[in-house]
């Protein structure tokens, strides 16, 4: 028995240390200042635009009831926080194997020799450790950390989906709202021109009864003829009839395309929140305009900070530190492995046919070193492939670390080329709606033809359709800007 305990203790002296072919040093690249558009602010901290919660980051009240109902019902965030619980139960099974194993079992056994003899009977209780490895090489350690780098890179992939679900439902319903503003913008056109067409028709019936009532008289042998029809002559009246006619039939012509783009934008958010034909409640374009005005700075950080709020770049570095883990462990495999099994139990043997309290203790132990010679080249095959695969992790991490810098510079460009525009292009639709609201008085008070006030309006629809246009690509950057520096994750 003496000798058992010491041989357990010397094994426990002298468990080794993984060999922790992992180091942080491998995912510590530094990063190159990302191009920066210069009205754009770079704070001289680590605080950026990423660090804002969602809800403090979407002013309108709508939009986050939305993003919170996203969170709480889509499908697909639901299967990565089950894919984070999936993880969780293999590293709770990786950190029991440390312990040894055990069986209980009752055991009844009956032998009878002759007829004359009593039967020989033996019953009793044991518990069996049936297999306890310790940990010589750090092959279950190494199992373990690997198991917490999964966990963690789950976690960060649970993150990176809410990230792309928040940027997503904000899309699209910053995109219905600007389609609101191009369905609204294409009814009010239409309004006008089949107020201008009424008022077209109703002078064009004035001047045909005028024309009606002159009479000019034909002389015909000494004789006078009075004419009861007279041809109706064409006028600047009927080309401007005409004229609104065209306008009012293309206005009308691109307002079901809008219609059916509101309809697939609709579902397509209701299918983010995973539900069926449910309104959608949002704000209006000029509402928002007014209550959030157009940033002339943003601040997104320092660009060594740009990695802090990244849940796909943290998901690829936990990815490098489990592949490398599990190298340390295929190393391992290849050492002796010392194992531990043995068992104590209370039999008891009498020449008896009913069952009596045991009376004798038994127990057992052994030890045993193990070193594989011969396993048809598995352990190596494990080993080499378990070495591509981290350089293959750190090759991969190594190229999200500069996507992500390629995606926040080129968003940021964009960022800034769509407000600049959008701030022109508001000052050209209210130059627009002046010049209209001032042909327009000239016309009603007829100091202006409809030509004047036609060429006013022709471009105010276009323009607006352009400040839609604008307004949407403005907010999806606005948007993706947050994504890209990893905005929503908490």
């Amino acid at each position: 028995m003496y000798k058992h305990l010491v041989i357990i203790l010397s094994s426990l002296l002298i468990i080794s240390c993984s060999a922790g072919s992992y180091s942080s040093k491998l995912t510590e690249i530094t990063i190159p200042n990302y191009r920066i558009p210069d009205s754009l602010s770079v704070s001289n901290d680590s605080l950026s635009v990423a660090s804002i919660l969602w809800q403090n980051y979407y002013k309108d009240e709508n939009l986050r009831v939305l993003i919170d109902e996203g969170i709480r019902s889509n499908y697909t965030l639901h299967s990565a926080i089950l894919q984070i619980d999936k993880a969780e139960s293999y590293f709770v099974k990786s950190r029991k194997s440390f312990a040894p194993a055990f069986s209980i079992g009752l055991s009844q056994h009956e032998q009878k020799r002759s007829i004359r003899e009593n039967p020989y009977n033996e019953h009793g209780i044991n518990l069996t450790l049936t297999s306890w490895e310790i940990d010589l090489w750090g092959k279950l350690r190494s199992t373990k950390k690997a198991s917490v780098a999964d966990l963690l890179a789950k976690e960060s992939s649970a993150q990176a989906v809410k990230v792309r679900l928040i940027a997503d439902i904000a899309t699209n319903y910053y995109r219905l709202i600007c389609l609101d503003a191009k369905l609204e913008a294409v009814n009010s056109i239409i309004k006008s021109n089949e107020q201008i067409l009424a008022r077209q028709i109703e002078f064009k019936e004035d001047e045909n009864q005028l024309k009606a009532k002159q009479v000019i008289p034909i002389y015909e042998k000494d004789k006078l003829i009075l004419p009861n029809i007279i041809s109706p002559q064409i006028t600047l009246s009927d080309v401007a009839i005409e004229q609104t006619k065209a306008e009012l039939y293309k206005a009308q012509a691109i307002k079901p395309d809008i219609e059916a783009e509101i309809f697939v934008t609709e579902n397509a958010l209701n299918l983010l929140l995973s539900r069926h034909n449910a309104p959608i409640k949002r704000s209006k374009l000029e509402d928002i305009i007014t209550a959030e005005q157009i940033n002339d700075s943003v601040d997104i950080g320092v660009p060594a900070h740009l990695l802090q709020y990244r849940p796909d770049v943290m998901a690829a570095e936990f990815a490098v530190q489990e592949a490398f883990h599990l190298q340390d462990a295929a190393k391992a495999a290849l050492y002796p492995a010392l194992t531990i099994r043995g068992g104590v139990g209370i039999m008891g043997s009498f020449n008896a046919n009913i069952i009596d309290f045991p009376r004798s203790l038994v127990y057992n132990i052994f030890t045993g070193l193990t070193q594989p010679i011969f396993q048809h080249g598995t352990l190596k095959h494990n080993k080499r492939v378990r070495e591509i695969e981290a350089q293959q992790r750190l090759d991969t991490y190594r190229q999200t670390l500069l996507k992500a810098c390629t995606e926040v510079s080129n968003t940021l460009v964009f960022y800034q080329i769509n407000r600049t525009k959008v701030n022109k292009l508001l000052k050209q639709n209210q130059a627009l709606n002046k010049a209209y609201t001032y042909s327009k008085y000239l016309y009603e008070n007829s100091q202006a033809s409809y030509m004047d006030l036609l060429a006013a309006q022709r471009p105010m629809l276009q323009t607006q359709f352009n400040l839609a246009e604008a307004f949407t690509r403005y907010y999806i950057n606005y948007i993706e800007l947050y994504k890209v520096l990893g905005g929503g994750a908490k």
